[in-house]
């Protein structure tokens, strides 16, 4: 095969960058509505159709900051852009901008400003060395180019079908009660949703530590150890806020902040396992959350509430004899067909993570 040959140039020889419209705001876009697009900051939703259009030409973007700050984009049609992105126009024709699309990558992710703003902008990055390919004649390759950027196209289009089939395999949803006799119970039948105390601050767990576990809303995992505990035995425990519905089931002495609820047995919660009950119930809940989600969880910040679970109309599904009791077996045996499951998914959606994690490097 033959050697590809590259030569370095900094982004400032290959491109000029042109920033947004700053009077393209919310405002005016609502002003003047029509069917041209204004791209802004943001790369997942439409931010606004206006009247006019400022290019007509396929151009290099990248937003440059908030969220999605240092994405890249290509831009094609009559559209305009907004403030808070940077159009790349290349210097010549010899440039391929899908090429440039991937190798800026990780050129901006480098120059990538965290905070509560994360930004990234021209001035950053302009003086950045980037490998092109050459010709014989010392010339930019404009051919060679194309190629290897119709090999990265394979690999994210292999990725895209990864992320497709990731998504299908979580929401698979396998009933496995068609075979059983159930009934229905409201949450409250079964359940006192009781929220933890105010007084177990991080200050308060230094003052007191032990050994028995305080749990809070933000974290699956122990929030503090100290000398004393509320709660004794086989519970479910929820998170109130941040990832709020999500269930842990403890066999133990614990106890849990404010931001954690947990469900007190009634009378009528005899012979009911609290595992199976986990995995029938949390879908339930997460299902009744209000408040802000995120993509794939992050940046999520929901609510649920003691008096928000009393009013969940959805039901409970509880395998019953033919007597018409619980069924503590079955509903065991459901249980561990649920986690047998779960652990298969679990596998395979690590093997999908993992590839579609892999870095190819082509130049």
């Amino acid at each position: 095969m033959h050697e590809i040959k590259y030569k370095m140039f900094k982004l400032e020889e290959l491109f000029d960058a042109q920033n947004g419209n700053s009077k393209l705001t919310k405002t005016y876009c609502n002003m003047h509505s029509g069917p041209y697009e204004v791209f802004s900051g943001a790369t997942k939703d439409h931010f606004a159709f206006i009247d006019t259009f400022e290019y007509d030409t396929r151009n290099l973007s990248f937003s440059t900051d908030g969220e999605y700050a240092g994405t890249l984009q290509i831009l094609e049609g009559k559209y305009s852009v907004g403030s808070h992105r940077t159009i790349l126009v290349a210097k010549n024709d010899k440039i391929d901008i899908n090429y440039f699309k991937y190798i800026l990558a990780n050129v901006i992710k480098s120059k990538y400003k965290k905070g509560d703003v994360p930004s990234v902008h021209w001035k950053d990055i302009k003086k950045e060395l980037v490998c092109v390919p050459i010709n014989d004649d010392e010339d930019i390759d404009i051919n060679m180019q194309k190629k290897i950027s119709n090999k990265y196209l394979k690999i994210e289009k292999n990725k895209k079908i990864l992320l497709e089939k990731e998504k299908f395999i979580k929401n698979i949803n396998v009933s496995l009660l068609n075979n059983y006799q159930i009934t229905y119970c409201k949450i409250n039948e079964l359940f006192k949703p009781t929220l933890g105390s105010g007084k177990y601050t991080k200050t308060e767990c230094v003052k007191n530590r032990g050994n028995y576990p305080v749990y809070s809303g933000n974290t699956n995992g122990v929030f503090a150890k100290i000398n004393v505990y509320n709660y004794d035995g086989e519970y479910l425990t929820w998170a109130k806020d941040g990832l709020a519905g999500y269930l842990m089931y403890h066999n133990e002495k614990f106890s849990i902040t404010n931001h954690r609820g947990i469900l007190i047995p009634t009378e009528k919660c005899k012979n009911i396992d609290l595992q199976y009950i986990k995995l029938v119930l949390e879908p339930i809940l997460r299902r009744n959350i209000k408040g802000r989600l995120g993509l794939e969880g992050k940046n999520e910040y929901t609510t649920l509430s003691k008096d928000m679970i009393n009013k969940i109309q959805e039901m409970i599904p509880i395998p019953i004899k033919e007597n018409g009791e619980f069924d503590i077996d079955k509903q065991k045996e459901i249980s561990n067909k649920i986690l047998k499951i779960n652990k298969i998914k679990e596998k395979i959606l690590k093997e999908i993570d993992r590839l579609i994690k892999i870095e190819i490097k082509l130049i």
